[in-house]
């Protein structure tokens, strides 16, 4: 972590790793809290100040991409994630870095980055290594969903060595299967036009009130009797 604006980014990126540390659920400081932008407060999940665009730049580490005048302006942090990490994975886990307007550069694991643009209407983060070149990730569009950190994902293990990737936004909520140790995603997709997976699948999974303010994830990886489990989806980071 560079020293540039220290007292500054370190509350910052304190509040948001104990964010990886506790879940994307787990409930931050009153402060970050009133920085998540909402139409309805109550409804509002802490952890959307530090949701957004994710994008794998390699290394082993992800940029979530925020674009919110009303919370901290064009942002970048850069987060560690697993080797195994794909695009819709959960990314709230360890902070290296956080570039915005006045923090506009940083090297991590290699790479130089840089936020280009922050002050105009097209923000960037740049991404150069010496191996792959230089790559641009455009910021999404400033009032976007996307931008304000609406949807939030987290990540579950639900037994038998199966991990749910839960995620809950505008568009309601949405879980997918990926097996613990390498990865790979299994069995299919459950969301509010398909709320419970098909036999072929090979485990039950289905979404209980997938049109309620409380939505949960009901599984069973075992059958033959075993009790099915549930599991309260994210609260949505923001409310249309």
């Amino acid at each position: 972590m560079q020293a540039v604006h220290a007292g500054h980014r370190r509350s910052l990126l304190t509040a948001s790793a104990l964010v990886g540390a506790l879940g994307a659920t787990a409930l931050l400081p009153a402060a970050a809290a009133s920085a998540a932008p909402a139409t309805n407060p109550a409804a509002t999940n802490p952890a959307a100040r530090y949701a957004g665009k994710s994008v794998a730049i390699g290394q082993d580490m992800v940029a979530v991409l925020r674009n919110d005048p009303g919370a901290g302006g064009p942002e970048a942090w850069i987060r560690a994630v697993s080797p195994h990490w794909r695009q819709g994975d959960a990314y709230m886990y360890r902070v290296l870095d956080m570039l915005d307007g006045s923090h506009g550069t940083g090297k991590e694991r290699g790479l130089s980055l840089s936020l280009v643009g922050a002050k105009g209407s097209a923000p960037a983060l740049r991404v150069t290594s010496a191996k792959n070149g230089t790559h641009t990730f455009p910021l999404p569009k400033a009032g976007t969903p996307d931008a304000r950190g609406c949807t939030i994902i987290d990540e579950t293990s639900i037994g038998a060595g199966t991990v749910a990737v839960l995620s809950n936004g505008p568009k309601g909520p949405s879980a997918f299967f990926k097996n613990e140790g390498d990865g790979t995603r299994v069995g299919g997709v459950v969301d509010r036009a398909h709320p419970e997976l098909p036999k072929s699948a090979g485990f039950l999974a289905s979404i209980i009130d997938p049109n309620g303010s409380a939505p949960k994830l009901l599984t069973n990886l075992e059958g033959g009797g075993h009790p099915a489990g549930t599991t309260p989806f994210p609260a949505p980071g923001c409310v249309k």
